[in-house]
């Protein structure tokens, strides 16, 4: 039978002791582990690198957008570059995942799903057409994320997941038929532009501004993207005797337009041409006879940028050689900008909080201070008309005195009425796909 035994609290006299517990150097022990734990979260937060933030950056980069969203692209890099190179963001590094969006909703659908699940995106910044943006949104609406739109908008679209940089129609076109009212006492507009939302949305919100002046379209035409069939429409725009024509063709369209004008006989002083979507790299390349005497409608032309900042303007003529970046360069890299300083606001990267901060930035720029509307997060902007000279260079002739605020839903029509208009271009669209290539609908461009 095995009994415990028990240390007495106190030995008896004479008897031998056992050595005391050496406990002494213990606490020595726990100071060292605790200094080595100490000096290794220093270290590792001083020396070592923190957790990046993570961009992702989603862009076609092949198809017919391609070209455009490269530009978008660029100044894009350029700007995180440029945060990475000033010390990143909240002390840590900023990387940044490309995906390539293809030419179709669906593939920019899955490729932002890829982002924002498998890469872990803090943001996705891009997308051009309103196609992709549109199939895009619906990915970060279901994840609760956060989409910032560097490109020009349609309008009659708002998410609190989505801020959107680019102009709407009532901030490009609404002030262009005002100054073409004053200036040239124009009443009847030829409107022409690619078969797309953002051109169909602006010929709807054109018409209903021109009814409320006594004035009119006489003409629209919607061509295919790229194409370079504009002899109809080079008939259809004499034969309808307009005041002035708003183009907004892009690319190898818009030079065709222009060039079979010219060709045509027709010149800007008897009908002058409003381009409202080629870059400057774009009118440099085509002839100076062809593009001399019309007009561009854009936030500010290059080398006359306002004085409030001229940061991009340096940083992208030393980093690509381009001596006069475009305007939609200069919105990817304001999209940038706007989102690292509402981490910087937020002391966070964290998608929630972050899109809370977002709504409230301003930021300058090229034409001026740039400001997010905290209702329908799309952006406040500023407008220029300009004549093309022969040396490619853009003499501004008019300014808004202050940014435009954005109306995504312009009251012309209330917004059911204008969901209606937008439904009626998708169940166009589903129709001209199943249309045979003969058999043209009346009123449905091919």
């Amino acid at each position: 039978m095995s009994r415990r035994l028990t240390a007495p609290a106190t030995a008896p006299i004479g008897a031998s002791k056992l050595p005391p517990p050496r406990f002494g150097h213990w606490p020595w022990i726990l100071v060292a582990i605790l200094l080595t734990a100490v000096c290794g979260w220093w270290v590792s937060q001083t020396l070592g690198e923190k957790e990046p933030i993570i961009v992702g950056i989603l862009h076609a980069r092949s198809g017919p957008t391609a070209p455009q969203e490269r530009l978008l692209f660029d100044a894009e890099v350029l700007a995180l570059e440029e945060i990475n190179r000033t010390g990143g963001l909240l002390g840590r590094r900023v990387l940044w995942v490309v995906a390539d969006g293809g030419n179709d909703g669906t593939s920019f659908a899955r490729q932002a799903e890829r982002l924002i699940r498998y890469d872990r995106a803090d943001v996705l910044i891009g997308c051009c057409s309103a196609t992709s943006r549109r199939a895009v949104v619906t990915v970060v609406e279901a994840n609760n994320h956060l989409l910032v739109h560097p490109s020009r908008h349609e309008g009659f679209e708002e998410s609190p997941n989505v801020v959107s940089m680019g102009p709407l129609p009532n901030q490009q076109i609404a002030p262009a038929v005002a100054w073409c009212r004053e200036t040239m006492s124009a009443r009847r507009i030829f409107m022409v532009g690619t078969d797309d939302p953002w051109s169909r949305s602006a010929g709807a919100f054109l018409g209903d501004q021109l009814a409320g002046i006594n004035a009119s379209i006489v003409g629209e035409e919607y061509l295919p993207v790229g194409s370079l069939d504009v002899a109809p429409t080079i008939e259809a725009i004499i034969t309808s005797n307009p005041d002035v024509v708003f183009s907004l063709l892009a690319g190898e369209s818009a030079a065709a337009l222009l060039r079979q004008l010219r060709e045509a006989g027709v010149r800007p002083a008897d009908l002058p041409v409003m381009i409202f979507s080629v870059s400057d790299d774009e009118l440099r390349r085509m002839p100076p006879e062809d593009v001399t005497g019309n007009y561009v409608v854009a936030g500010y032309f290059p080398g006359n940028e306002r004085t409030a900042d001229q940061t991009f303007v340096r940083a992208f003529r030393t980093r690509y050689g381009n001596d006069r970046p475009t305007l939609e360069q200069a919105m990817a890299e304001g999209a940038v900008r706007l989102w690292a300083e509402a981490v910087r606001e937020a002391g966070t990267a964290d998608v929630a909080i972050v899109r809370s901060t977002i709504r409230h930035q301003t930021l300058p720029s090229p034409e001026g201070v740039i400001a997010v509307d905290p209702e329908n997060r799309h952006a406040w902007r500023n407008l220029s008309v300009g004549r093309i000279r022969p040396d490619g260079q853009i003499d501004t002739l008019w300014s808004t005195r202050g940014p435009t605020r954005p109306t995504p839903f312009p009251a012309t029509r209330s917004r059911a009425e204008w969901g209606q208009f937008m439904a009626s271009l998708q169940r166009e669209k589903a129709l001209r796909r199943t249309a045979a290539p003969s058999e043209p609908r009346p009123g449905i461009a091919p």
